[in-house]
Formats: structure tokens, sequence, C-alpha cells
């Protein structure tokens, strides 16, 4: 309904679209130019299956009126959830930060570098609001796949492959130069602590956090 999603993918032999959008095209069933009384574009609470809370929430704002385009993003997606990244509270973060990766998804560490984790781009309050107070696919052990995003259905690699260029991944985070981030990773790979390098790719908890007296 929001962009076409999987239904659309490969040959799109039913036609299917979004009602305002054709993948990340302005002009679905409706013309870009649909708005209803109230100025209210089509809103796309989009997301593959979308959050329940999302789709509640949406509809609470609209009945008490508390909804307006500038509440909004540039994809007609509601800015509570779509104003946040799916990175934001992934239990994963601490093996992000030191770039301490997973080589299989079975692994603890992140999946970004290798496995096709694209949560430092995706919009999404999946890890912040968990499915049913305590799931998201990554807390599962999957990589995000961007499913709230228009054409997510065909990456034209696998979703849980890193797609590189000459071993840098080719999909960065969100408003980081390149530069900037192979420096960074660069720098904390040389200072990942050998619990997390040694968890990272195990299945479980191999080495627990030293106790320390906190400074200060």
């Amino acid at each position: 309904a929001a962009f076409g999603g999987v239904t659309s993918a490969g040959g799109n032999p039913s036609d299917a679209a979004g009602l305002q959008y054709e993948g990340a095209h302005p002009g679905g069933i409706l013309p870009p130019e649909f708005r209803d009384p109230t100025g209210l574009p089509v809103i796309n609470v989009a997301g593959c299956p979308t959050h329940p809370d999302w789709v509640t929430e949406t509809l609470m704002l609209l009945a008490a009126g508390a909804m307006g385009p500038e509440d909004l993003d540039a994809l007609a997606r509601p800015r509570f959830y779509a104003e946040h990244l799916v990175h934001h509270g992934c239990p994963r973060n601490e093996f992000y930060e030191y770039k301490a990766s997973a080589t299989a998804l079975c692994e603890m560490g992140c999946m970004m570098e290798h496995l096709g984790c694209v949560g430092t781009q995706a919009v999404g309050d999946c890890n912040i609001r968990p499915w049913n107070g305590q799931g998201s696919c990554t807390r599962a052990g999957y990589p995000c796949i961007s499913c709230t995003a228009p054409e997510f259905e065909e990456p034209r690699h696998a979703f849980t492959e890193t797609p590189k260029v000459a071993g840098i991944p080719v999909g960065l985070p969100s408003d980081m130069p390149k530069a900037w981030f192979m420096a960074l990773a660069s720098l904390s790979k040389a200072a990942t602590p050998e619990r997390l390098a040694k968890n990272a790719t195990a299945d479980r908890i191999e080495v627990l956090p030293r106790p320390g007296k906190p400074r200060g």
C-alpha cells in the first residue's frame, strides 16, 4: 500500500503499486497531487510488515486532528518513527562502535560489514519500541533490510550480503562522509577490546565484561 513492496518485485506480474507511490516515484494508484479534504497526502505507514504500534499511533493522531503535512517525511511516512534509525537502540551497537563484525548469522557481532545490515541508514524505531515489547530483526540475529523504504525488495544483492568496492562497504551510515568513516573504523578496530573481538564471532558470550570500580 505504501510503495508496492514485495508484491511488486521481479517482473511485477500483478502490477502492484502503492496508493500514491510506485516504488520511489510519485504517482501510484492515486496521482502525486492527491490530497484529502484536510490537505494530507496518503500517509505511508511503511514496513514489511509494518509495526502495529505505527498503525495505531497514526490512527490515534488522525482521530485527534493532531497530524498534519509537517508531521510526515519526504516520502509521507509519519515522522514519529521515520525520524529514528533502526540503528538507534540496537543491542549490537557496542560491536558496531568498535567495528567488531559477525561473519555468519549465528554470531553476535555487528552485521553491517559482512552481512548486509543497513540499520544505520534505514528509518524506523524498531529497536526503541521493540515488537511485542522485546523483538526486532537485529535482536533476533537478522540484518535490517530497510523494509520501510521504497524498493527495498530488490537490493540487487542478497539480503545477507554487504556489497563492497575494494573491501569498503558501499552503503555507509547516513550523513557520514566516506573518508571520516574509514578513519574512524581504522581507529575503532585498533582499539577493539579482546572481549568484543572474541564475542563478535561467537554464537554466545565467551568473554565476560571485566569487573571494575567506576572512576570519579
